[in-house]
Parts: structure tokens; C-alpha cells; sequence
């Protein structure tokens, strides 16, 4: 726990140390393919499930410098099993692709999410989340732009299920998320 405490710390510091200059703001959307690995673990065997379904995000933002940006990110996936709400911080390094509009950027995000299991005997609980992303960002224009790219989150959802004589673990181990985005520069 002291670990996911120090990442998180060290994203909130980045962000609030930004130092109040020139730089853009963005605003934006983005709309993609999440997959959440939950297993079962149980006194007689384990069970591993995948769920796919599409996600939504909104984010704010602001670009540091040409090669760095931090944002704030709401995201919303619904699934069979259950919904999730992902409250994020993320920081990205952009290196620029020669003399194109084309920047790749990796970057490292943290933050906590809402689960909600639709299962009955299965609450509802708010947990740490850190992960990271890499992708491709476009300049359309000074004002637009938009990327792809792919995002890791590990989760630590936990809950004992059970009925007295075989009890169970249920968890959210991993969430992987292609998505596209576009954004405007203010």
C-alpha cells in the first residue's frame, strides 16, 4: 500500500508543480474498447474472465511545454458483469516524429475508480489505480487535435463471495483500453 501511495504522491506533485507559464489547455473526448480481466478464485478451482465493451472518457488538461502535458480524466465503461468510473492523473512525455505534426507519447497515470459488480452479493467499492499509456497525437491545427493510443491500468477491486462452505475471492486484476481522442487547444 505504501508503494501506490509514493506513485500517486509523486503524479499529484508533478501536476502541482507545473510552473505557471505560457502553455496550452486542452479540452476533449475520447471513446474506445476496454477489456477488465476479473478472476474467481475459489476452494475448488479459478476462473478467469475477460470483458469487452465500450468506454468513454472526458479530460482536461494543459501542455507543459512541446514535450510534456498532464490531465485530469472522467471515464465510464459498462459492461455484462458490472460498470466502472475511472477518476485519473496522467503526465506524458511527447517526442516529436521529425518534421511532421505526428508527436508519440508514453506516460504513466494513477488515481482510483468505482466498480460496481451488478452480481448481488458483490458491493461496490473505490480503489487505487496506476498504470500507463503510449500512442500517437496528430496537430490537425494549432487548435485541434487527436490520437490513438493504448492504456494499461492495474485495479486492485477485491471481494469474498461465498455461502459458509466454499468461499470465494472475486477480483478486478487489469484493465487494457485502445481509444481514440480529440482534443482542443485553448
Amino acid at each position: 500500500m505504501k508503494i501506490k501511495q509514493l506513485i500517486l504522491a509523486g503524479v499529484i506533485t508533478s501536476a502541482m508543480s507545473v510552473p505557471a507559464m505560457a502553455a496550452d489547455w486542452f479540452v476533449g473526448g475520447a471513446a474506445g474498447y476496454q477489456q477488465n480481466t476479473y478472476k474467481l478464485d475459489s476452494s475448488v478451482d479459478g476462473t478467469k474472465e475477460k470483458e469487452k465493451d465500450m468506454a468513454y472518457q472526458l479530460r482536461v488538461g494543459k501542455y507543459i511545454n512541446d514535450n510534456s502535458r498532464v490531465y485530469g480524466t472522467y471515464g465510464y465503461n459498462s459492461e455484462d458483469l458490472g460498470k466502472q468510473q475511472t477518476f485519473l492523473l496522467s503526465y506524458d512525455y511527447l517526442v516529436p516524429l521529425g518534421q511532421s505534426n505526428v508527436n508519440w507519447f508514453v506516460g504513466a497515470t494513477a488515481g482510483m475508480t468505482h466498480t460496481s459488480i451488478k452480481e448481488a452479493d458483490l458491493s461496490s467499492g473505490d480503489n487505487f489505480v496506476w498504470g500507463g499509456q503510449t500512442g500517437f497525437v496528430y496537430n490537425i491545427n494549432d487548435n485541434w487535435s487527436t490520437e490513438i493510443g493504448y492504456q494499461y491500468l492495474k485495479q486492485d477491486y477485491e471481494k469474498e463471495v461465498g455461502n459458509g462452505a466454499n468461499n470465494s475471492t472475486f477480483s478486478l486484476n487489469g484493465t487494457q483500453q485502445v481509444y481514440l481522442a480529440i482534443d482542443y487547444k485553448f
